[in-house]
């Protein structure tokens, strides 16, 4: 299989800029400029710091090396760093922390390492910075980005034909590669784990001269191309020997790419967890909980821990008595002579002395009064081995019921379960094909039996249970000579050992995913679980108990991405793209240990941000912008003051936004944002991120509703395909454009920062030292790029209509001080005011066709996937359309559903499929509704509604009235009757 991967991802693409931006104003030709400034006349020089007869030579002369170079100052920087911060609606900087270490946060399974590499090339066609050190924590991430870079490869070639792109993973056992890295005058990557630079110097290779660099260390080359250095996951490098090695490393800056950040910086980029479901592009999840049902009524009694803090204790879990008298299962400490029966909160089934005798740390174990010794881990009456079987069970029904619905398309299904003990796999066995472990066996066994309940599963499930199952563990030899065979062993994901399995989970990640191998369902070390991560993986099992402090989100992070099907391609439907997670406790305990998670991380989930409403876009002088952090914080501060969030923004039991006579009482100026805010802060709690499976439910078409002969013609009236042409009007584009950029904001030239770094040779080697530094606005002449022919390219307008745009702003002047932001500025403006004055002359024909076939509808409804019923409207005269539960985006459109679904007079009503798309000259249109209304009881009107919040079209963005107006045009042209409704006057 060969991955696709798409260029034009939104979310992306603002990741990448939003480091790209940092340089704004940065030249291209910076080598060019640096020379020239070393040499600048004495009165220039004042500041530079006397050399005089110091023996110091430049180490990037010395080597060779091709580097990168930053001629802008801090300063510069940090005002981009906030221009870029306000434009994303986060936390502006006062100034710059740490220096030039910038933070991009990114949900795991969202293209972060797509992202960062791609960010590398955008360096090195914008600047020429071509130098970049991928720096991470593990020999698992080391691995992934490995294989991430062959695979992307090509695809980066297509993009950036003009790079060539070389890399190499460092090794102590050549670190002579660093002199290719070094002196390449290609785009180069370097990929390092942490461990190969931190620690001790006297023992770290990259610190120890070698004869073949020229009795130079590998890292003097490292440090002479000053890197961009690219940390994965930093979050695992935060101590101090960790950032002192990172220094060493002499990087122009460094970009630190997480999902969560334990310490922030400078923050430039954020997609979290609630942000990537929200876009939907990562996979939803939903638990499915294996509780035992009936447990309360025996005593269940876990040992976690023993400690001596001072006295001793001992950490049990015990079946808890609720206040409300339900039954949980719950974390308590105890002493010697402690009375479980009280500690459980009153549950009789600890009645009759369950009292604990003795502490013991040394073994770890407690002696019970009614049971006798309990060693750490160790239960009793948990009845564990039939819960692991019936999650095993519930895992392969799951995998069942998902490959049958997405077979036909070219989805291959993959199961993940979790173990931390290899003999629980592979018993007395040596390898996949004769393990005989409990959970092996029990494997077998009910697949077997499930497969053969389904007989729809035959067609891609193998008969034979082992050659649907495979493990992935960490490999040992087990006996001598010829008879020495390859086993399992168990292992801590950090050893030599775990190198081969990480290497061969990678290896095997494309052919998993082929719907000609038969392995369906992986075992593997909960210690490797962090080298897993498959698109198509859309169950995960845990056959432990989840104690770690980050397992929940470990968990799912390893079947967050969206899947793809067999041609590589990424499949976005949500009623496809959901994970699985069969736990061992109740989707209540699993959610709400998975905020904990969450919330020890810093990520702010179940609460609401300041910056929160930032984004929500705005019309101010004609021109579409965003609220921006000041006016979010002041709909934070309404949000806090009526009490739906609390001081630190928590959601409170206030906020019941479907409650009947609901109001969020905005101030006035924003009052036409209330649902928008209703959905950013419903988005902000852990159940739009976590939901139970009891809340999925499976959509059916009223297959008799797209049969008869009215619908028909009902439908080929309103999909009748139009082509539009658009009357420009020159001599008004140009005026628009000119008003426009004579309204931005001012450039600021360019201001430069120089700094001259040398090689002292000492005994102890060689030695870098600063010579001098300067900053100053740059005021020398230098290269300027084409702008009439870049305007060309971006706009598609005459030389003429640019150059006379150009002219009439009187602006021109600022080109020639900061070429790059100018005709950023100048594209913008001119794309802006190009839109609006294609919208105003469009006309629309009617050719012939449709523009979504009756057949197309059909087979789509059949096809129907797995919805959320809190995302559903459930409909009440199911005759009148065409599913039980209509899908739904936002408030308005389920106030506007229970309107028509009410009204005697809509004979039917339909919420219009993604795929009903009307092309514009600005994107393509999806409007909302269909309806047939009846009129005297007699005469069907054919309408389509888009509904809307309100009806001024001052409050919707330029780009949603452009688009309303294109329709209007569209509609008019095939006879259909159209209108936007809003509650304030439902348009029917």
């Amino acid at each position: 299989m060969k991955f696709q991967f798409d260029p034009r991802q939104p979310y992306q693409t603002s990741a990448i800029e939003a480091v790209t931006d940092l340089f704004d104003g940065q030249p291209a030709d910076a080598e060019q400029l640096l020379t020239s400034l070393q040499y600048l006349p004495p009165q220039q020089t004042r500041d530079l710091p006397d050399v005089g007869g110091q023996e110091a030579f430049d180490v990037f002369l010395e080597i060779g090396a091709y580097g990168n170079n930053l001629v802008l100052d801090e300063g510069t920087i940090l005002e981009n760093l906030r221009r870029i911060q306000d434009r994303n609606g986060l936390e502006i900087n006062d100034g710059l922390v740490d220096g030039l270490q910038f933070d991009i946060e990114m949900e795991t399974g969202t293209g972060k390492t797509y992202v960062y590499l791609r960010t590398a090339f955008e360096l090195a066609a914008k600047y020429k910075f071509t130098k970049f050190i991928i720096l991470v924590p593990s020999v698992a991430i080391r691995e992934g980005v490995r294989t991430s870079i062959q695979l992307m490869r090509e695809h980066f070639r297509h993009l950036y034909p003009q790079i060539n792109m070389d890399y190499t993973v460092y090794s102590g056992d050549r670190a002579e590669d660093v002199r290719d890295f070094a002196t390449g005058t290609s785009l180069q990557f370097m990929v390092m784990t942490i461990d190969s630079i931190r620690g001790d110097k006297n023992t770290r290779i990259i610190h120890q001269q070698r004869d073949k660099l020229s009795g130079l260390r590998p890292l003097d080359y490292v440090q002479a191309t000053r890197p961009i250095v690219m940390m994965d996951e930093p979050q695992n490098m935060e101590s101090l020997l960790a950032q002192s090695a990172v220094a060493d490393l002499n990087p122009l800056c460094t970009l630190r790419y997480s999902a969560t950040h334990r310490m922030t910086r400078n923050v430039v980029y954020r997609l979290d967890p609630l942000d990537a479901h929200r876009l939907e592009l990562v996979k939803k999840i939903v638990v499915s909980d294996a509780l035992e049902l009936g447990s309360a009524a025996k005593p269940y009694v876990k040992l976690l821990e023993v400690k001596r803090d001072p006295t001793f204790k001992a950490v049990l879990e015990l079946m808890c008595r609720k206040k409300d008298g339900s039954y949980a299962k719950r974390k308590v400490t105890a002493t010697q002579g402690a009375d479980l029966e009280r500690l459980s909160g009153g549950n009789l089934a600890y009645e009759g002395n369950w009292r604990i005798n003795e502490i013991s740390v040394l073994p770890e174990q407690i002696e019970l009064s009614n049971f006798g010794y309990l060693r750490v881990g160790e239960e009793i009456g948990g009845n564990q081995d039939a819960v692991f079987r019936e999650m095993i069970r519930e895992t392969i029904r799951e995998h069942i019921r998902k490959e049958i619905q997405v077979h036909e398309r070219g989805i291959k299904v993959l199961s993940l379960f979790f173990i931390d003990k290899v003999a629980s796999y592979l018993g007395e066995g040596i390898n996949n094909l004769d393990a005989d472990g409990e959970f092996a066996q029990a494997f077998d066994a009910i697949y077997e039996e499930e497969r053969a309940k389904n007989e729809a599963s035959h067609a891609f499930l193998p008969a034979d249970p082992v050659e649907a199952r495979s493990g992935y563990f960490a490999q040992m030899k087990r006996g001598k000579g010829k008879a020495a065979q390859m086993t399992f062993k168990d292992s801590s994901g950090k050893t030599k050992a775990d190198d081969d399995a990480y290497e061969l989970i990678m290896k095997d990640k494309a052919r998993l995913l082929s719907m000609g191998e038969p392995v369906r369902f992986i075992f593997s070390h909960s210690a490797l679980r962090e080298g897993w991560d498959n698109p198509n993986v859309f169950q995960i099992c845990t056959l432990r108990d989840m104690t770690s402090e980050t397992e929940r989100r470990q968990t799912i992070g390893r079947g967050l991405r969206l899947p793809v099907d067999q041609d590589g391609e990424r499949v976005k439907d949500s009623g496809i793209a959901q994970l699985t997670v069969v736990a061992n406790e109740s989707y209540t305990a699993f959610a709400a240990a998975l905020q904990d998670e969450y919330k020890r991380a810093g990520v702010a989930v179940g609460y609401v941000r300041r910056t929160e409403f930032a984004e929500l876009p705005i019309v101010e002088d004609g021109k579409e912008s965003r609220l921006g952090t000041r006016r979010s914080a002041e709909i934070w501060e309404s949000l806090h003051e009526r009490g739906y969030i609390n001081a630190a923004g928590e959601v409170m039991g206030t906020w019941v936004p479907d409650q009947l006579g609901f109001t969020v009482g905005l101030p006035e100026e924003f009052e036409g944002y209330e649902d928008e805010v209703i959905r950013i802060v419903d988005g902000c709690k852990i159940e739009s991120l976590v939901k139970p499976k009891r809340k999925r439910v499976t959509r059916t078409l009223n297959k008799q509703v797209y049969a008869t002969p009215e619908f028909e013609q009902f439908w080929e009236k309103i999909t009748a395909r139009t082509t539009y042409r658009v009357s420009l009007d020159r001599a008004d584009l140009v005026e628009r454009c000119v008003a426009s950029i004579k309204q931005a904001p001012p450039i600021d030239p360019i201001r430069i920062q120089v700094t001259r770094t040398g090689l002292e040779i000492t005994r102890g080697g060689p030695k870098g030292c600063e010579l001098g530094s300067r900053s100053a606005v740059l005021t020398d002449s230098y290269p300027l790029p084409d702008i009439i022919l870049q305007l060309q390219e971006s706009t598609s307008l005459t030389r003429k209509t640019i150059i006379d745009i150009l002219l009439g702003s009187g602006r021109i002047g600022e080109f020639l001080t900061n070429p790059n932001d100018f005709i950023k500025m100048v594209t913008e403006r001119i794309e802006t005011e190009l839109a609006h004055t294609l919208i105003e002359g469009i006309q629309y024909e009617p050719i012939g066709g449709s523009i979504y076939e009756l057949r197309e509808l059909q087979a789509d409804g059949l096809e129907e996937k797995d919805r959320f019923i809190d995302q559903m409207y459930k409909v009440t005269n199911k005759d009148k359309t065409d599913f039980d539960y209509l899908v739904l985006d936002s408030a308005v459109e389920r106030q506007f559903a229970q309107y028509v679904d009410g009204r005697e007079d809509i004979k039917l009503f339909m919420k219009l499929p993604d795929k009903f798309r009307i092309p514009t000259p600005v994107g393509d249109y999806n409007p909302d509704w269909a309806i047939i209304k009846i009129e005297d009881g007699v005469d069907r009107l054919y309408l389509v509604r888009e509904t809307k919040s309100s009806q001024d079209p001052k409050k919707r963005r330029p780009s949603e009235n452009a688009k309303i107006t294109a329709a209007i045009k569209h509609f008019e042209a095939i006879g259909v009757n159209y209108a936007v409704s809003s509650p304030e006057r439902w348009t029917i």
